[in-house]
């Protein structure tokens, strides 16, 4: 076997492995990298987007991840302790590529004050319940992978959280969270796009 097949075969197998075993690698970012304010109102539920107006997100691996602020102007979450605070997010894939995956990240809460921490979690596409894996509970950062249904272009995904939320030092003075989130691709587009790059890398570095 001489170097050119060596690679004809080599390249195809390690992409296939690559985004087969690791899609999260592959994209974590949004195309638009928006950036959303909510309020606790009137608490303790905080709605982010409704089925008549969802929050637009198409994924990019290029892009930043979706920033969104909660602030508390009621004082609803005022006890030192922590309070379990409710949100509900409806989101529309407004790209081209399917998800099965979604991940967030409730960024460092100021110096001296309790982080923020995930309770519960469930998930709906298109109103229907569906079943995935869920790790990162009673910590910061949430994983949801695994969907037992695809997120297809212009499906529209409900995530209902629960979260513990300790009060900041001084009410009103800033956001109580602040979250980074963002979907990543179903594994086979993944594949697939990474093959294709890497065999068109392949061709050009054979080519005489």
């Amino acid at each position: 076997m001489n170097i050119k097949q060596f690679k004809q075969i080599l390249v195809p197998a390690l992409a296939l492995a690559l985004f087969t075993m690791c899609s999260s690698a592959f994209a974590q970012g949004t195309a638009t990298g928006p950036f959303t304010l909510h309020t606790i109102d009137p608490g303790p539920i905080v709605l982010i987007g409704d089925p008549v107006n969802p929050i637009p997100i198409d994924l990019d691996p290029n892009g930043p991840p979706w920033l969104k602020s909660i602030t508390d102007p009621n004082f609803v979450v005022n006890d030192p302790a922590g309070e379990l605070l409710s949100m509900v997010e409806t989101i529309q894939n407004v790209g081209t590529e399917p998800w099965l995956d979604w991940h967030e990240h409730i960024l460092p809460n100021a110096v001296g004050v309790t982080s923020s921490t995930w309770f519960s979690v469930k998930l709906s596409i298109n109103g229907s319940l569906i079943g995935f894996t869920p790790t990162g509970l009673g910590t910061a950062d949430l994983w949801l992978d695994n969907f037992s249904q695809q997120v297809l272009p212009g499906d529209i995904l409900l995530i209902e959280k629960e979260v513990v939320v300790f009060p900041v030092p001084a009410p009103g003075t800033g956001p109580i969270l602040r979250i980074q989130e963002y979907p990543t691709p179903e594994p086979a587009s993944a594949a697939l796009l990474g093959l294709g790059s890497l065999l068109v890398l392949g061709r050009r570095k054979g080519a005489p």
